[in-house]
C-alpha cells in the first residue's frame, strides 16, 4: 500500500466488487444459481498519502476541488454514464447496447389534468429518460453489484457494467483549498461550481 497506492486501491476494488457478488447470490430449492439481492452502488474515493492525493470513482458520484479562495473548481472525477463518449463506446466494444426511452406523450396521458378536462393541449411534450446501458438498464456505466447486469446466467456481462476504478494523483499545493465529494443526487441537480460556492458560503456565514 505504502509503495503502490494506485495499485491498492485497484486490488481494493477488485476485492469490494468480488465480495458484493458473492454476498448478493445464493441457490434455490432446486439448487440452482440465484440472485438474493439486486443492488448496486457506486464510489468516489479521496486518498491523501503525504503530499500526493488520489482520486478515484466507479460510477457518477464526484469528486471537485477548490482552489484560489474557489476563484477555480476543477473535477476530479469523470461521471460513469453510458451518455460519456468514451463509455458509450467501450459499452458498444464489449457486445452491450445502449438505449434511451421516450416515454408517453403528455397529450395522450390519461393522468394529465388537461386531458381529463378535455382541453386542448398545445405542442405534445415527451417524458425522455436517460440513456441505459443493455444489459441492467442502469443509467451508469460502472458500479459494485449490480449483479443482473453482470452475472452471465441472468444475462449480463461482467465486462461491460464493471467496478474498474477511473484514478487521478496530483500534487497538494497551497493554493488548494478542499476537496468536495457527493453522490449523483447532488451534481444532477447543481454544477461543480454551485457546489463550491455552496461550501464558501456557508464558511463565510460561520466565519472558518
Amino acid at each position: 500500500f505504502s509503495l503502490e497506492p494506485k495499485e491498492a486501491i485497484i486490488r481494493g476494488f477488485k476485492k469490494a466488487e468480488e465480495t458484493f457478488l458473492t454476498m448478493c447470490q445464493g441457490r434455490d430449492d432446486l439448487g440452482n444459481p440465484t440472485i438474493v439481492d439486486r443492488s448496486g452502488s457506486c464510489a468516489i474515493v479521496i486518498l491523501i498519502v503525504g503530499e500526493t492525493c488520489y482520486s478515484a470513482n466507479v460510477g457518477d458520484s464526484r469528486a471537485t476541488i477548490s482552489m484560489n479562495g474557489g476563484k477555480v473548481v476543477m473535477p476530479l472525477s469523470r461521471d460513469h454514464k453510458p451518455s460519456d463518449v468514451n463509455e458509450y463506446n467501450r459499452i458498444i466494444k464489449g457486445g452491450d447496447k445502449c438505449i434511451k426511452h421516450n416515454g408517453q406523450s403528455v397529450e395522450n396521458d390519461p393522468k394529465n389534468p388537461q386531458k381529463a378536462a378535455g382541453a386542448k393541449t398545445s405542442e405534445p411534450e415527451y417524458i425522455v429518460g436517460p440513456i441505459r446501458v443493455l444489459p441492467g438498464r442502469l443509467s451508469v456505466s460502472r458500479t459494485f453489484g449490480d449483479p443482473e447486469a453482470k452475472l452471465a446466467y441472468r444475462g449480463g456481462n461482467i465486462n461491460v457494467v464493471k467496478a474498474e476504478p477511473d484514478i487521478r494523483q496530483f500534487q497538494i499545493h497551497k493554493n488548494h483549498d478542499f476537496i468536495l465529494i457527493a453522490s449523483d443526487g447532488v451534481f444532477d441537480k447543481m454544477s461543480n461550481e454551485d457546489m463550491s460556492k455552496c461550501v464558501w458560503d456557508s464558511c463565510d456565514r460561520n466565519k472558518w
